[in-house]
């Protein structure tokens, strides 16, 4: 039996990286749990809302610094790493655009870090976190756009063992923090790991992205930069909006019921982040690469249908165990404190369901640059996600906000599934022919 899994694995490209990819996640997953565990015992509630809001505010000022060119440095990554010449402009220009970026992000987040402090927090005392973030994002850029390209280069083994690591040193580094100095050493924590990681990526991966020999101070391309532009205006609304959306739905729910509230569906939305990576690990590392150098209706049909008959499945026999067992989960992950988290969790996990079988196809977006079907696409998303909340708040409180997200992604769903209609179900009908 064991040698007939092992032979359908090795058969199955998708199912071979899942199946490693499963081992990093096991990792991440004890990570995060420890994490969670730890917020919730130390910091309760109000604590977790807190750190949820740093959390959406750096990945605002995340996205920002690196410009939202992750996935469009995976595709030409992957377009020109057989073309040194190619290559050698790519890198030039991404490192001189990073050096501009990095020094008006610094400029404004170090003597703006008192608004910022006053708005993530009402509490213009934490202003030292975004200062030290202001220090510290040049270097998460840098470390992200290395991942990215081994990634574009299929280095899948290699970008899940620093993932491993990461998880390692955030777990090691927020434990220690956070139990010697509570809610400073946590928020701490959560803006040094992600610099701190470009010493792992190096490590590991030195040999692999010796980018240094492709830059060259005396070129930089305008092309390249209107491709990167391109990108960026494609990346950055979504990468924007969306945490602050879930910046302002979590304050709107600490205003309408209480700063607890806000913790209860943190701790909610933190679970479903948790058992979505495996999701996100497999479309990062496999799905976009592999959609990059798809040309054809029928290999990009291949690709889609692959993870439906695979992927999904497995995923959605893993929510309904979730559900079956959620006050165990919430009980083991967090605490008693969060019990009332098992009265959302399953409106949550049907938004997630719908989720997941659009995220795939919206990944398309990316590897053909379909600009503008994902800016109008992300917005209507994120608009409909803070109205539908607002308004389900109102009427049926904190319920309200995941019923709203479980119809929003639903019609999200359908909406990504007619935009490909033609390749997905013409595709269908003319091999049927």
């Amino acid at each position: 039996m064991l040698r007939q899994i092992k032979k359908i694995i090795a058969e199955s490209p998708i199912l071979e990286v899942t199946s490693f990819i499963s081992f990093g996640l096991v990792v991440k997953l004890a990570s995060g749990f420890v994490v969670s565990k730890l917020s919730a015992v130390f910091l309760g509630a109000k604590g977790l809302a807190l750190i949820g809001n740093l959390r959406n505010a750096l990945l605002v000022l995340q996205n920002i610094s690196t410009i939202g060119l992750n996935k469009g440095v995976v595709k030409y990554s992957s377009e020109y790493k057989d073309d040194a010449e190619k290559f050698k402009v790519f890198i030039s220009t991404l490192m001189w655009l990073l050096l501009l970026v990095s020094v008006l992000t610094f400029v404004i987040i170090f003597f703006f870090s008192d608004q910022l402090a006053i708005y993530v927090f009402e509490d213009k005392s934490f202003n030292y976190i975004f200062k030290l973030t202001a220090v510290l994002l040049p270097i998460y850029a840098i470390n992200t756009f290395l991942i990215a390209i081994l990634q574009g280069f299929e280095k899948f083994k290699k970008v899940v063992r620093i993932n491993i690591f990461i998880h390692v040193l955030n777990l090691v580094l927020f434990s220690y923090l956070i139990y010697e100095f509570g809610l400073n050493g946590a928020l701490i924590a959560i803006v040094v790991v992600p610099s701190a990681s470009l010493i792992i990526t190096l490590f590991l991966a030195n040999q692999e992205i010796q980018i240094w020999h492709y830059f060259d101070l005396n070129v930089f391309s305008r092309t390249q930069l209107r491709h990167f532009g391109q990108y960026a205006l494609m990346t950055l609304i979504s990468a924007v909006s969306f945490p602050m959306v879930y910046l302002l739905i979590r304050q709107a729910i600490a205003d309408a019921i209480d700063i607890d509230a806000a913790g209860y569906w943190e701790a909610c939305f933190r679970l479903s982040a948790i058992y979505l990576l495996f999701i996100q690990y497999l479309l990062n590392l496999y799905i976009l690469p592999k959609l990059v150098q798809a040309k054809t209706r029928s290999q990009f049909r291949a690709i889609i249908f692959d993870y439906y008959r695979q992927i999904v499945p497995l995923f959605a026999f893993g929510l309904l165990v979730i559900f079956i067992l959620r006050d165990y989960i919430i009980w083991l992950v967090f605490s008693k404190e969060f019990l009332p988290v098992t009265e959302i969790i399953g409106w949550q996990i049907i938004a997630d369901l719908f989720r997941v079988v659009a995220l795939v196809l919206t990944y398309q977006f990316h590897a053909k640059k379909m600009i503008w079907h994902y800016i109008l696409t992300d917005l209507f998303l994120a608009l409909c996600l803070y109205f539908s909340a607002i308004y389900g708040l109102k009427y049926f409180e904190l319920r309200g906000v995941v019923i709203g997200h479980a119809v929003t992604y639903a019609l999200y769903f359908l909406l990504i599934l007619f935009i490909f209609r033609n390749a997905i179900f013409g595709t269908l009908q003319s091999e049927n022919q």
